[in-house]
């Protein structure tokens, strides 16, 4: 049941409406009826709640627009039919942007009622159908909060989640009791191929919530949380600043638990604790590392990263994604953004230092070499002078962060620039290419995509360059042709409008005499006249 409100002050025209509403529509009720302008609108409103306002566009006052606006803000679900003069209907127009289903016009005729009317009903029964499919995912969404819980978890540890604001603001929503000191280890099942030949299948996929479930349980004193990372895998991240040894002695005893509840063996990689919650993904690359050393320690093992390599502290903070984001950026001509990558990378080295000797020149001449093979796979010819970007010879001299970083700077500008200048060379062509194609085949259907086929590339890119170059769609340009085509046979022969349009590419004269007005401003007959004219008076054949 929708509820009304009716506001005009014409009591003939309330009368009549509702009259009609009480006859004709059961689902719908007057609830509120305003006749004096003067009423507070705002307060009938709180009162009444309707769901619908029908009103003479007038009733609101000169300044009704504002006020259906300040109606729409506060009551944004609220929604209206209004009416009024021919000469309000910019006005009526223009309130759709504020909750304004329909307009209609003086004197009010029952089917224009009833078409608004109509128009409200379907969309409160959307908005209805909406408004359940809301309530239904959010019930969903939260009887499976745990899943999205995870999905947190993993995009932290994986470092998709770096604002710090952003990760606090995840562990209130998903009440996880985490300050500071952050401390990742992760348990990987040994023998996983082997083991899963003996179980069953749902056996394979709960095997990493059982040792979730444990790790939780063992570490119940602890402020920790746990991700399920693969069939064999399990992340936890441990709150709180703890020696060492305790921790290590934690996870030896959750290790004993697994293999007592589940008779499985599990290896433990430790990571480093830090203060802060982006430093997660960092512990958690750590301890994916200190795994790695059970080939020497053996298996079912607590590994620590901090006895493993006591000493690095680049290896899982240097921002390799971003390194490989800078060579495709690159090789794309992207400088600015290029800039912006090299100075995430260099920030990332200059909070590790002091660095190595000779990493720098190796970091940088790595760089250079992926962007060589990057281009070379592209089909970029660079090839030929990629030295004259990338002197080999100046990397040798590279002694600090400074110089790296401008090294890199200087020589990335100068390449995007080449990249860039070949694109708009390369475009140029293609563009040419592409009217040369035009030309040949502007009667065929459907030109673009077999264009961009020939070209090799896509009609979306050709119509761009066209767009750029051209200041048309390759549409038009082909219209054009087609044009000047259809003028020279009018000229030159005497075949009609049918026949005309065949031959340049139209199904028939109508849809050649439809484009024919819409481009040159005139109508194709008038153009024939004119050259018959021309022809009778100096009598030349055409």
């Amino acid at each position: 049941m929708l509820n009304i409100m009716l506001a005009d002050t014409d009591q003939d025209n309330i009368k009549n409406i509702r009259s009609y509403i009480r006859g004709t529509f059961a689902d719908l009720k007057i609830s509120t009826v305003l006749t004096e302008p003067s009423r507070d609108v705002m307060t009938a409103l709180r009162d009444d709640a309707p769901d619908l306002i029908i009103a003479d566009i007038r009733f609101f006052g000169v300044s009704g627009y504002a006020l259906i606006r300040d109606i729409h803000d506060r009551y944004p679900n609220l929604r209206f039919i209004v009416y009024g003069y021919y000469n309000d209907s910019e006005y009526m127009e223009h309130s759709r942007d504020f909750g304004v289903l329909e307009y209609l016009y003086r004197p009010l005729r029952r089917a224009d009622l009833s078409r608004c009317l109509n128009t409200a009903i379907n969309y409160f029964e959307r908005a209805d159908v909406k408004r359940r499919e809301k309530i239904r995912f959010e019930e969903h969404y939260h009887e499976h909060l745990e899943i999205y819980r995870e999905l947190f978890m993993r995009d932290l540890l994986n470092g998709r989640i770096e604002a710090e604001s952003e990760i606090y603001g995840s562990f209130t929503y998903f009440q996880m009791d985490y300050d500071k000191g952050f401390t990742v280890f992760l348990l990987r099942v040994e023998q996983f191929k082997k083991l899963i030949l003996l179980m069953e299948e749902m056996e394979k996929h709960i095997l990493s919530l059982k040792i979730a479930h444990i790790i939780r349980e063992t570490a119940s004193n602890y402020r920790i949380q746990t991700a399920a990372m693969d069939f064999n895998s399990v992340a936890a991240i441990m709150g709180g600043y703890e020696d060492l040894d305790k921790t290590i002695s934690l996870c030896e005893s959750i290790k004993d638990e697994i293999y007592k509840q589940m008779g499985i063996r599990v290896t433990v990689g430790l990571g480093r604790t830090y203060d802060s919650p982006s430093d997660i993904r960092v512990s958690y690359r750590e301890a994916e590392s200190a795994l790695r050393y059970r080939f020497h320690l053996g298996e079912n093992a607590v590994i620590p990263i901090h006895y493993m390599e006591p000493s690095n502290n680049i290896t899982y903070r240097f921002p390799a994604e971003k390194e490989s984001r800078l060579v495709f950026t690159a090789v794309i001509g992207e400088y600015n953004y290029c800039k912006v990558l090299l100075h995430e990378i260099f920030d990332a080295l200059r909070a590790c230092e002091p660095l190595p000797d000779k990493l720098l020149p190796k970091l940088v001449m790595s760089i250079i070499i992926s962007i060589n093979r990057y281009a070379s796979e592209k089909d970029i010819p660079v090839q030929t002078n990629f030295t004259s970007f990338f002197p080999s010879k100046d990397v040798l001299y590279i002694n600090d962060i400074g110089s790296a970083f401008e090294y890199l700077d200087n020589t990335l500008r100068n390449f995007c620039g080449f990249i860039l200048d070949s694109h708009l060379k390369q475009d140029e062509e293609m563009v040419e290419k592409a009217k040369d194609i035009c030309e040949r085949r502007y009667y065929e259907s459907a030109s673009l995509p077999k264009i961009a086929q020939e070209l090799g590339t896509t009609p979306e890119y050709v119509n761009r360059l066209f767009l750029d170059k051209e200041k048309k769609s390759v549409a038009d340009f082909i219209t054009g042709i087609r044009l000047r085509e259809a003028k020279k046979l009018i000229r030159q022969t005497d075949l009609n409008d049918d026949m005309v349009a065949v031959k340049v590419g139209y199904d028939e004269g109508r849809q050649l005499r439809s484009v024919f007005r819409q481009y040159e401003g005139r109508n194709l007959s008038d153009y024939r006249s004119q050259y018959n004219a021309v022809n009778s008076i100096t009598g030349r054949r055409r």
